[in-house]
């Protein structure tokens, strides 16, 4: 698959899971709607999340780094947007239990950061 078609799929993927986010959030009632509506919500903010940070990461990375190969920019860029569409769904729910405090957030950025930074160490080095 080129980089154009990554791309294009995961274009199509994002505006579908953002139109699908909308849906959920017009139409389903969290009050009479129960576990499986935040279930819905979270979910499908959760795929617009990655793909939106996914397709912005690796656009900006190529632009910007244009020596490497498209594929390293892309799975670089779809981990850490799973990292910090994770970081912002903890930090949500987080907030909707009334647990969100400056301090453990500081923890969920750090265990997002250790979690990445064991990402990098086991890369193969460049020759």
């Amino acid at each position: 698959m080129t980089f154009k078609d990554f791309l294009i799929v995961m274009a199509l993927a994002t505006v579908a899971a953002w139109a699908g986010w909308i849906v959920v959030l017009y139409s389903i009632d969290p009050t009479s709607a129960g576990w499986l509506g935040f279930v819905f919500f979270y979910a499908t903010l959760s795929v617009a999340l990655v793909g939106t940070f996914s397709i912005a990461g690796a656009g900006l990375r190529v632009w910007f780094k244009r020596q490497e190969l498209a594929s390293r920019h892309v799975s670089r860029s779809f981990r850490q947007s799973i990292l910090l569409a994770c970081l912002i769904m903890g930090s949500l729910a987080l907030v909707s239990q009334g647990l969100f405090t400056w301090w453990v957030m500081t923890l969920l950025v750090a265990m997002v950061g250790l979690v990445e930074l064991v990402f990098m160490s086991a890369q193969k080095p460049r020759s």
